[in-house]
């Protein structure tokens, strides 16, 4: 339990973070951020393009990728002694954080930011939490293993904790491309 509440307050340090350097930056004196819903300038060299967006199930399975890869390298950082989950946790943290923060600076009320992120945002930041957890376990979980039976219990455990991340996170990426983007519509349209 003890690296899971550390796995968490590491995502909410990130998050912090990614708040306050949100609003660090808007702070700047420069051109000021554009509206929400404002149409955005298109950064490509040549004639502007629109850009072909995933919707429906190519956005779920290109959201769902990207999570299981995050959920996967997490799970990983156990190799590295925890190293990496430590740098992924509070990387995916300031990435959160600094949407929100842009987003309430451009001028979206809390609400919205809460409408377009609980939803899907629980399921899948408690997965991320979760492999984090097993993550921050390191280099004395590969050494306390010493026995056929206790390798066998852990890697049940770990098959447990595979089976409910692809869970959790296949149900907050239909979530996020099925429910957020007509929440998101819905916004705009304001």
């Amino acid at each position: 339990m003890g690296c899971f509440f550390g796995a968490v307050v590491l995502l909410v340090v990130g998050l912090a973070a990614g708040v306050g350097i949100a609003e660090w930056i808007s702070a700047m004196p420069a051109q000021s951020p554009l509206p929400v819903g404002a149409d955005r300038p298109l950064l490509a060299a040549g004639p502007a393009r629109r850009v072909e967006e995933p919707v429906g199930w190519d956005l779920f399975a290109f959201i769902l990728r990207r999570n299981m890869t995050v959920f996967l390298i997490l799970l990983l950082g156990v190799v590295s002694a925890g190293l990496v989950t430590i740098v992924v946790l509070l990387g995916n943290g300031l990435a959160v954080g600094q949407l929100i923060g842009f987003a309430r600076v451009s001028g979206m009320s809390q609400v919205d930011v809460a409408y377009l992120l609980l939803p899907h945002g629980v399921l899948e930041l408690g997965a991320l939490c979760v492999a984090g957890a097993v993550g921050l376990r390191g280099i004395p979980l590969a050494f306390g293993i010493s026995a056929i039976e206790r390798s066998s219990f852990a890697a049940l455990r770990l098959g447990t904790v595979l089976v409910f991340g692809l869970g959790a996170l296949a149900g907050a990426a239909g979530v996020e491309a099925f429910v957020t983007v007509g929440i998101a519509e819905s916004l705009r349209s304001k």
